[in-house]
């Protein structure tokens, strides 16, 4: 397997400069970084062309989200404040606030080094892009630069998460799946839902006809905004802050929820536990918070599916390069994807888990479920008459999504 490059996030002002300028810009520093053995992930350019730019024709919030994604997987964030820049220093906020980056600043003017809040916010300050990479390469050399994927990683994106509320596969492969599983087992009856997020697919449940639902999730950003939600709207969910992969979940839950649930619902559940005996875990948690002959329905990204799968379905499974495809446990990378100027594009990304079918299985069955089933989830009815068969045709070729329902 090849040894990973040294990942940089490089944060640049463009006010004030050509197409052509920043275009040469960005292709010059691609390959002094690659002259030091290193990779830049930040790809501004290649997001939108020449007349979108000059137009000044881009969403703020896209931007934002696929920024967060990307000095969040960045080892080093490079910044040049030669210029002033809005853009800049709101990259500069994000990537010591939210993800602690250490920050290489490039600033030539011998006054504007000693500005205070360069001090505070930037750890080196050199006099150039080569001196800012040199001095990258001799801080990472020796050190591991292997990936940890956080439990956490969705409160950065919290908000820009939602995005995958309005995708294709959402709409007309997940939500369907959902609403006719509430409707034939939990009608005026008791649904948990885990690994909630904040709170659509618990609303989702309520609407469908479930009398009781309470919202579970690791991530306090994302439970905050369901809260908010039900403000706004209130459906008499609960919201409960808590991680369903630890051994520690049931005593930490309410007594009165334990054995409460007619239907537990984890959507992506079981492809978020990052090891196998999280798998384990996970499985006795949701038995122990079902009643009897209560309902697991699960719904995970194919471990078979092949990648990547097609973007204009809004939700695209991959594997980041050098990943061994077929083992248990590997990451994969999950993006979202949104069409912008007639071209689809990631507007952010996360990871998941895979697990084959049979770990799965056998984890469920370990744990004492009975009666567990497979099936690759269906494309509705409205899907269809809205954006016709044809459109589905890559879905049914290389399904993506599988649906597991098993019983106590």
């Amino acid at each position: 397997m090849a040894t990973p490059k040294i990942k940089i996030f490089v944060s640049a002002p463009f006010t004030g400069k050509s197409w052509e300028q920043v275009t040469k810009e960005r292709k010059d520093l691609h390959n002094l970084a690659r002259s030091f053995g290193m990779e830049i992930v930040e790809q501004f350019i290649g997001y939108q062309g020449k007349d979108d730019f000059e137009n000044k024709d881009y969403n703020p919030s896209f931007i934002l989200a696929k920024d967060k994604n990307f000095i969040k997987e960045s080892d080093a964030f490079v910044i040049d404040l030669t210029e002033l820049s809005l853009g800049a220093s709101c990259e500069l906020t994000i990537a010591k606030e939210l993800f602690d980056k250490k920050v290489y600043a490039i600033i030539p003017d011998k006054k504007r080094k000693k500005h205070p809040w360069v001090r505070f916010y930037c750890d080196f300050i050199l006099d150039s892009f080569e001196e800012a990479f040199q001095k990258i390469k001799n801080d990472f050399s020796g050190k591991s630069l292997k990936h940890v994927i956080d439990k956490r990683q969705y409160d950065p994106i919290a908000t820009e998460y939602r995005l995958i509320e309005e995708t294709h596969s959402q709409k007309y492969v997940y939500d369907p799946a959902i609403i006719d599983i509430i409707k034939k087992y939990a009608k005026d009856k008791s649904v948990i839902v885990l690994h909630g997020g904040s709170g659509y697919r618990a609303r989702l449940a309520r609407k469908a006809g479930a009398s009781k639902v309470t919202c579970i999730d690791i991530s306090y950003k994302q439970t905050q905004i369901g809260k908010l939600e039900e403000e706004k709207d209130a459906l008499g969910i609960d919201f409960l802050v808590l991680d369903p992969y630890s051994k520690d979940f049931l005593s930490s839950l309410p007594k009165d929820l334990i054995g409460s649930a007619d239907v537990v619902l984890g959507a992506f559940l079981l492809d978020h536990a990052m090891t196998l005996n999280e798998l384990k875990t996970i499985s006795n948690n949701i038995k122990e918070l079902l009643s009897k002959d209560g309902i697991f329905f699960g719904i995970s990204d194919h471990p078979e599916v092949k990648t990547p799968t097609d973007p204009k379905y809004g939700v695209v499974v991959n594997f980041e390069k050098g990943s061994h495809k077929t083992e248990d446990g590997v990451s994969r990378r999950i993006s979202i994807y949104q069409k912008i100027n007639g071209n689809y594009l990631e507007v952010l990304h996360f990871h998941n888990f895979r697990w084959k079918q049979k770990t799965v299985y056998n984890a469920l069955s370990q744990t004492g479920f009975t009666s567990i089933k497979f099936d690759v989830a269906k494309v509705s009815k409205e899907g269809i008459r809205k954006l016709g068969k044809d459109f589905w045709n890559s879905y049914n070729k290389n399904p993506s999504v599988l649906i597991i329902l098993a019983k106590k």
